[in-house]
């Protein structure tokens, strides 16, 4: 099927012209906009001052990236030069390499569910034609996400409390292990937050799609 159309799909902040929030584009018709954490255009006033309130939220998981990101290339090249260059391993660097790495992961989780930027399904917008319905299945979809994250949540802050009151510390470092189980208490509350945003705002976007219908 040959489909003769320019798509409306376009890249997001922060990375433009690398990133975009995709449906595959075999329908005959344009799918309605992924609705995310964070929409765009004008806003009610309740609505920016939320926004205003977020920005800190993303600055922090942002640096935050950038920051193991770069914590975790720099260790693993001084692990090369010290094991294939002097000769001298330092173990303690696996763990700092998975202390990183696990930080890395659970921000970039809350990050990416910020931007709508994970990966989607497509078949929805194959079957089903109309705007509204599909609009509704995503809604769906967001709130069964937002109930796995909370039975996920419970039991990583259920191990992480665990660790803590036993006073766990690493193998080596001998670090307290309740900093590497903090990463996932961190990374699912934040997805929880901008799920929650995104599911008021695809309600949003349903009740302006059912009126439009009914002036119709």
């Amino acid at each position: 099927m040959t489909v003769n159309r320019e798509s409306k799909q376009h890249p997001r902040a922060p990375v433009q012209v690398a990133s975009f929030i995709y449906d595959p584009e075999i329908t005959e018709t344009e799918p309605p906009d992924h609705v995310t954490a964070i929409p765009e255009g004008p806003q009610s006033r309740s609505m920016t001052a939320l926004l205003k309130a977020e920005w800190f939220l993303e600055r922090s998981l942002y640096f935050g990236l950038v920051l193991m990101g770069i914590g975790l290339a720099a260790i693993m090249f001084v692990q090369v030069l010290l094991r294939y260059v002097f000769a001298l391993p330092f173990v303690g660097i696996e763990e700092l390499a998975l202390l990183m790495g696990a930080w890395f992961y659970f921000l970039g989780l809350a990050y990416v569910t910020r931007n709508g930027e994970h990966i989607h399904g497509g078949i929805v917008t194959l079957l089903i034609k109309s705007p509204r319905k599909i609009q509704g299945i995503r809604l769906i979809m967001t709130v069964a996400s937002i109930a796995a994250c909370l039975v996920f949540g419970y039991y990583a802050s259920k191990y992480a409390i665990f660790e803590i009151e036993r006073g766990r510390a690493s193998s080596y470092m001998r670090w307290p292990k309740g900093l590497w189980s903090a990463s996932m208490i961190i990374g699912f509350a934040g997805t929880i937050i901008y799920l929650s945003l995104q599911a008021i705002n695809q309600i949003i976007d349903l009740k302006t799609r059912l009126s439009i219908v009914k002036k119709g």
